[in-house]
């Protein structure tokens, strides 16, 4: 029953490449659904594998491929329940009055858009697309 195990093997890493793939293009689904699912799909895939094989005989191949597909799986459904993504359009334009706002600079201490006031600034940060 190895092919359970190489079945959810394939949709979970189709599934994640898909996800992936959103990414670049900016259009990562608000609500990954569908990328849920097939993480679920791969691992009851082989973790269905899995125990046919170990019932049925050699069951050294399944679990080669089913534990590292549960662990992916598990992996990315952990990752795709945490991440937020914010609501709407959240970009500054050149010219644009700066959003006040505050954080720990890199040594520890407060940081306050009110300290740069009546200055040009060039703000350039990276804001990840989990």
């Amino acid at each position: 029953m190895m092919y359970l195990s190489f079945i959810g093997l394939l949709v979970v890493v189709g599934g994640w490449v898909a996800y992936l793939a959103t990414v670049p293009k900016g259009n990562v689904p608000a609500r990954p659904v569908a990328h849920v699912v097939a993480m679920l799909l791969g691992a009851v895939f082989s973790v269905v594998g899995l125990a046919l094989a170990v019932r049925d005989g050699p069951w050294s191949t399944s679990a080669a491929l089913a534990v590292p597909t549960l662990m992916m799986s598990g992996l990315f459904f952990y990752l795709l329940t945490q991440r937020k993504t914010p609501l709407g359009e959240i970009r500054i334009k050149l010219g644009d009055t700066l959003p006040a706002f505050a954080t720990p600079d890199s040594e520890g201490h407060v940081f306050e858009t009110a300290t740069l006031a009546g200055q040009r600034v060039l703000i350039k940060f990276f804001r990840g697309r989990w």
